[in-house]
C-alpha cells in the first residue's frame, strides 16, 4: 500500500480521495496465543530447514565420495608404481651381479679352412650376434604416443578443411 502525502491529497479531488482512503485498510491485531503459535510454526520452520541443510550436505559429501576413493586408489597406484620401479632396479643390479656369476662359457664355433696346396690352416672365429629383444613401452608412453598422434591428425584435418574452405571461397563456390 502506498501512503499518500498531504501534496498529493491537494491535487486530487474529493472523490479520488475518498476512494484512496476506502483502499487503504489497518492492520489486523494479533493476539498473544496467535504470536505464540506464529513463534513456534517458525522455530519449527527454522529446524526444517536445518535439517534439508544437512541432507543436502550430505548428499553432496556421498558424491564426492567415489572421487576421494578414486583419488586414494591412484595414490595408492602411483606409490606401488614407485615401490615396484625400486624393487626391479634392486633386482637389476642383483640380476647382473648374479648373471655374470652363473655366466658359462660357451664354446666358440670354430671355422677351419684347409687349403690343399698349404700346409697352413686358417681359422676363423665367429661370435654369435646378441638379439636385443624389444622391451615394451610402459602405458604411459604409449598413452602419450597415442595422443599425439590423435592431435597430429587432427591438426592436419583441420589445416586440409581450412584450404578447402578458402578455395572454395576464392572460386565463389
Amino acid at each position: 500500500m502506498r501512503k499518500i502525502l498531504d501534496s498529493e491529497t491537494k491535487n486530487l479531488s474529493d472523490k479520488e480521495t475518498k476512494e484512496i482512503t476506502e483502499v487503504i485498510k489497518p492492520k489486523r491485531q494479533i493476539s498473544e496465543a496467535q504470536r505464540e503459535h506464529l513463534n513456534k510454526i517458525r522455530e519449527l520452520a527454522m529446524q526444517k530447514k536445518k535439517e534439508l541443510k544437512e541432507i543436502t550436505l550430505k548428499s553432496k559429501l556421498a558424491k564426492t565420495v567415489p572421487k576421494q576413493d578414486l583419488a586414494k586408489q591412484y595414490d595408492e597406484y602411483v606409490e606401488n608404481k614407485v615401490k615396484l620401479q625400486t624393487k626391479k632396479k634392486e633386482e637389476e643390479s642383483v640380476s647382473d651381479d648374479e648373471v655374470i656369476i652363473k655366466k658359462k662359457s660357451k664354446p666358440k664355433k670354430k671355422i677351419v679352412y684347409v687349403s690343399e696346396s698349404e700346409s697352413e690352416e686358417e681359422v676363423v672365429v665367429r661370435k654369435p650376434k646378441s638379439k636385443a629383444k624389444p622391451q615394451p613401452q610402459p602405458l604411459e608412453n604409449l598413452v602419450y604416443n597415442n595422443n599425439r598422434d590423435q592431435l597430429y591428425n587432427r591438426m592436419i584435418e583441420e589445416r586440409v578443411r581450412a584450404s578447402i574452405v578458402g578455395y572454395g571461397a576464392a572460386l565463389g563456390v
